[in-house]
This record gives structure tokens, sequence and C-alpha cells, in this order.
């Protein structure tokens, strides 16, 4: 395992774009990519990323509501964002994802005084 430093506003940050199961459902729009969909891309530069208007059809969803949450995971650093034209196009970051899951282990998961707290103000030892 890697060491992965992430801060704890960072960590803060995934795990609330997380939180919410809308955000989750649309991640796993994403994750899936053009597969999820079931249909050709309106544009070809972008074979694997998902438009917000598709996510918007598949979830039956106002497009606010689905641009608002994909700025959530965006700016959790959750997905990537292309804009071509008129078109959104949004890709799972699995380097992130990934980031995040080392850096949970290796905080609460990785045997020795890593896990071992102080019991102040929320520290490690």
């Amino acid at each position: 395992m890697m060491d992965v430093t992430l801060s704890i506003d960072e960590l803060s940050k995934v795990a609330h774009a997380l939180s919410d199961p809308l955000r989750v459902r649309i991640l796993d729009l994403v994750a899936r990519g053009r597969t999820a969909i079931d249909a050709p891309s309106p544009v070809s530069c972008c074979p694997d990323a998902v438009c917000v208007c598709e996510i918007q059809e598949a979830l039956d969803l106002a497009q606010s509501k689905v641009s608002y949450h994909l700025r959530e995971l965006r700016e959790a650093g959750l997905v990537h964002e292309q804009r071509i034209g008129k078109w959104n196009f949004y890709a799972l970051n699995a380097p992130a994802l990934k980031a995040f899951l080392e850096a949970l282990e290796q905080r609460y998961l990785a045997p020795g005084e890593n896990t071992k707290w102080n019991g102040e103000k929320g520290e490690r030892a």
C-alpha cells in the first residue's frame, strides 16, 4: 500500500459528496459510463463519458438538480468534467477514489500506531 496523505478537510469533502444517495446513484452511472446509458454519445470526443442530459433522463431529474450534484462530486475530485460546445461530459476520477479509500485504510484500519488515538481533539497519538 502506498502512503496516501489526505487532509481531514479533503477526506471530509469526499465523504460528504458520497453521503447523499442521489450523488451515489449519479456516480454509479458515471462510473459505468456509456454502457449504463445505452445510447450513442451526442459527440464523438467522449465515448466513455456521460452527458448531464443523459443522467437527467436516466434518473428522471431536473437538469438543475443533476448539475448541482455533479458539481459536488467534481469539487470533491470524484469526477472529471469536459465541456464540448453546449455539452458537459463527466467521467469517473478513479485515481482520486482509490486515494480516498487508501487514505481511509491507512488512517483507520492500518495496524500499529496509526490506529491509536490520544483522546484529545480527535488527534492521533
